[in-house]
């Protein structure tokens, strides 16, 4: 349903033109989780807003980007193309594409209630009167687990919980019917009750509803719960992609081995966490050769800090982007 090819993104800043993102591709089928993984500042929001033209006025996309999707009709749009204050990017948004944001109290405004928020949506996309809208409003969040829905909608959203909010904001996701739901770390700031409680909603909601998926976090333990396919981010490049259960099982490159190795688990309770060493470079002081040479423990002294790695495929259905595998995908000894 969505496959976006070379994406890349360029920022107007005072220091100059800044790319946070460059020549990312992927794809997201009909009914299928994509699992968008890496640290603070890999590029994983910026490269979801653009699928929803959600950039600010400074940035610009790449000569070469592509990005097609097919909408619940059967009609292709070029997303690239689109005016930003045209019909069809209105109806991208919310009604073919829902975004559940990162922090829903900066998401919702604080001078409406979370009812009227809702009702907004549901109005710009399906032709309802208020009433109708608003009841259809109550069942939403009545489905994403709100108990007492019918008092709830006129509340605001600080008189919510941190749950209660995120499931407010995922019911305004999906107020509009979209086909794709892109969730930006949705259970970050979450305890591990309300976390798992919340992963399992939208899992159900997604078999119920038959939506396509993009789950952006920077935890593969969540990934392993929700993604059929991911794909690894490091400083605005895919660098390894595939099934998610063969990834988090065979991980292939040294920043997926480094972010599964950093996971706690009760097999290393009585031992020190292994974090990966010193932190991800800007974007505006990107390193030569591979990205991640600068923090990697097995990088080629001559090449990986030269040369930019290629995509090779070191079995069907996987790739990844590193000098530590030949042009066949085999490993170098």
């Amino acid at each position: 349903m969505l496959s976006v090819e070379n994406l890349t993104i360029s920022f107007r800043t005072d220091e100059g033109t800044i790319t946070p993102v460059q020549d990312v591709t992927f794809a997201v089928d009909k009914g299928r989780t994509l699992g968008l993984v890496g640290e603070s500042g890999s590029g994983k929001s910026v490269s979801t807003k653009a699928l929803m033209r959600l950039l600010p006025r400074t940035a610009s996309l790449g000569a070469d980007t592509k990005m097609h999707y097919t909408a619940k009709d059967g009609q292709v749009m070029r997303i690239e193309t689109l005016s930003d204050r045209s019909r069809e990017i209105r109806a991208l948004r919310g009604g073919e594409m829902g975004m559940i944001f990162q922090e829903p109290m900066a998401s919702f405004s604080p001078v409406y209630t979370i009812g009227n928020q809702i009702i907004e949506a549901i109005r710009l996309h399906r032709p309802m009167s208020k009433r109708e809208a608003r009841a259809f409003a109550i069942d939403m969040l009545d489905k994403v687990g709100i108990s007492n829905a019918g008092a709830r909608i006129d509340q605001y959203a600080h008189e919510l919980s941190g749950g209660m909010r995120q499931r407010a904001m995922i019911a305004v996701a999906l107020s509009a019917g979209p086909a794709l739901l892109i969730a930006d770390e949705p259970t970050t700031a979450l305890d591990v009750t309300i976390q798992a409680q919340v992963l399992d909603l939208m899992r159900d909601l997604q078999r119920e509803l038959g939506m396509g998926m993009i789950f952006i976090t920077h935890d593969l333990g969540v990934i392993a719960q929700v993604a059929d396919d991911v794909a690894v981010m490091y400083l605005g490049s895919i660098v390894e992609r595939g099934p998610a259960r063969d990834v988090i099982r065979a991980p292939k490159h040294p920043y997926t081995q480094g972010l599964l190795a950093a996971l706690p688990s009760l097999d290393t309770l009585s031992k020190r966490l292994t974090p990966i060493p010193g932190e991800i470079p800007s974007p505006n002081a990107r390193p030569s050769g591979c990205p991640f040479h600068t923090r990697c423990a097995q990088k080629i002294a001559g090449l990986c800090d030269r040369k930019i790695p290629r995509e090779v495929v070191p079995e069907p259905g996987r790739a990844v982007r590193c000098w530590l595998y030949d042009e066949n995908g085999r490993a170098v000894a």
